[in-house]
């Protein structure tokens, strides 16, 4: 295909095109469309980096420091590891290894990614329900430096993991129906 003077021939979408085309959807993210998960990560995240200043202010300026700091910042750091997991299965930006997919014969594609979206959703599903019973396990357990259950740590991942398997179920359903060339990225309109 080529264009008249001075127009470069337009080559197929390829890979990196596509690739780039979902970092541009990305960015360009309206903020009202912020979920549960959104706002739940955003807060621990701004209560991580309070822990994390104090710590940082007590040890090297005062040169005396808050012995909870450390381990606090830690747990919050997990925490926000789990449930940032669910806003990138709602965005569809986990990482994954795509190159598989686009060797995958054309009419064999979308089942083949729903089936990696299945396999996903039911690994996530059992890793809620495993971090579940471990939550109540460690309820009885107080965290090492202040007297909170252990088990709490557990629960905002299980819940963040929970949201990550509804998302993913979501997303593999909704790339599933939708056209051969939205379903290897699907909008994020498509995503929530």
């Amino acid at each position: 295909m080529t264009g008249g003077a001075g127009n470069a021939p337009q080559a197929k979408a390829g890979y990196e095109t596509l690739l780039h085309e979902q970092e541009e959807r990305e960015r360009r993210e309206p903020p009202d469309d912020w979920r549960i998960e959104d706002w739940f990560a955003f807060a621990i995240f701004w209560v991580l980096a309070a822990v994390v200043f104090l710590q940082f202010f007590t040890r090297y300026v005062l040169n005396d420091s808050i012995a909870w700091t450390e381990e606090i910042a830690r747990y919050l750091l997990i925490c926000t590891s789990f449930v940032g997991a669910a806003m990138a299965a709602r965005r569809g930006s986990h990482i994954a290894l795509d190159i598989l997919a686009f060797a995958v014969p054309g009419p064999l594609r979308r089942r083949f990614r729903l089936g990696l979206d299945l396999a996903a959703t039911a690994f996530f599903a059992v890793a809620t329900c495993l971090c579940f019973s471990i939550g109540e396990a460690m309820w009885d357990q107080p965290m090492v430096v202040i007297d909170v259950p252990l088990g709490v740590v557990y629960f905002v991942a299980a819940f963040g993991l929970g949201l990550t398997t509804v998302r993913f179920a979501w997303h593999g359903v909704t790339a599933f129906r939708a056209p051969e060339a939205a379903a290897v990225y699907p909008p994020l309109s498509a995503r929530t």
